[in-house]
């Protein structure tokens, strides 16, 4: 099966994420008609070629990339070098040209990669006393303590 099929469609049926762990996506998988050892499979495919990522935390869930991507990667770019970054416009855009940046210019899966971050809990507003003026800020340490 074509996994950026697969990813698409996983994409558009959960446009917020996927609740729960490996279970309750080899659960969607199966709903879609996939074997459970096939299901089981495609879950195992998915994640490991960078299509489905499970975000842990409060809001932990599934999310679905149109692109492949080493979301474990990026996370820990942002948490090292986002604090340094200065862009321009508003809050939301400075970090959509960070993470287009980093994604070699795809504005698409920059709002994407953004959007699952935020439904996750992992990006928040507020106010930076260094550039006097709001700011995005990502936090996410248990998932990168779970993704070490």
């Amino acid at each position: 099966m074509d996994l950026r099929r697969l990813a698409q469609e996983l994409r558009t049926r959960f446009p917020q994420g996927l609740d729960g762990e490996r279970e309750g996506l080899v659960r969607a998988l199966e709903e879609k008609g996939a074997s459970p050892s096939e299901a089981k499979r495609l879950a195992e495919a998915l994640e490991a070629q960078g299509y489905a990522h499970y975000l842990p935390g409060e809001k932990g869930r599934w999310v679905f990339l149109s692109k492949p991507l080493d979301l474990t990667a990026l996370m820990r770019t942002l948490d090292q070098e986002y604090r340094e970054f200065v862009g321009e416009g508003d809050e939301e855009e400075e970090a959509l040209a960070f993470l287009t940046a980093k994604l070699e210019g795809d504005r698409a899966v920059a709002q994407e990669v953004l959007d699952a971050l935020r439904l996750a809990g992992y990006v928040e507003k507020g106010y930076s006393l260094e550039l006097e003026r709001d700011r995005l800020f990502f936090r996410f340490p248990e998932a990168l303590r779970l993704f070490s």
